[in-house]
C-alpha cells in the first residue's frame, strides 16, 4: 500500500495542513530534531509558497482538505513516519494519530494496517545493518 500512495501529490494547502498535523504528533511528547527535520523537509515541498515553518504553531488540523482516500492515507503515513522518526512511538503520539484518523473517517482497522506497514518500512530500511540487536530494540520501541 505504501507504494500506492507514494505517487499521490498534495496541494500547497494540504502540505501546510500535513505539517501542522505532523507538528501535533511530534509535539505530543516534545519535538525531537529527527521529527523536526522530517517536517521541514516536507514543508519545503511547497516550493517556498508557505514561507518559513512556524514550529510552534498550534493551528487547528483541517481534515476537510483531505477528501480522497489516498490523501487521507498518505497524511496518516506521514504522521506515523514523524512519530517513528525518533525511534519511539509513544502513547501520546498514537492518541494524536488516532484522533486524526477519526476526523478523517479512517477506521481503526485501516489505521492499524497503516501503522504496521509504515513500521515495517522503517524496520526494513534498517534490516541490512550488522547490529541486529539494535534493530530489534528499535522494533520494540516502535510497537
Amino acid at each position: 500500500m505504501l507504494n500506492e500512495v507514494a505517487s499521490i501529490e498534495f496541494s500547497t494547502q494540504q502540505i501546510k495542513a500535513s505539517c501542522i498535523a505532523m507538528l501535533a504528533v511530534a509535539g505530543a511528547h516534545g519535538i525531537t530534531a529527527a521529527e523536526l527535520e522530517l517536517i521541514r523537509a516536507f514543508w519545503t515541498q511547497a516550493d517556498g509558497q508557505l514561507g518559513v515553518l512556524d514550529e510552534s504553531t498550534t493551528a487547528a488540523f483541517s481534515p476537510e482538505l483531505f477528501v480522497e482516500e489516498a490523501h487521507k492515507l498518505l497524511l496518516l503515513d506521514m504522521c506515523l513516519a514523524c512519530a517513528f522518526a525518533d525511534g519511539k512511538f509513544s502513547g501520546e503520539e498514537k492518541a494524536v494519530i488516532a484522533g486524526f484518523a477519526a476526523k478523517l473517517g479512517v477506521s481503526e482497522q485501516a489505521l492499524s494496517e497503516r501503522t504496521a506497514e509504515v513500521r515495517a518500512s522503517f524496520l526494513g530500511a534498517l534490516s541490512h545493518l550488522p547490529d541486529a540487536s539494535s534493530v530489534a530494540a528499535l522494533a520494540k520501541n516502535l510497537a
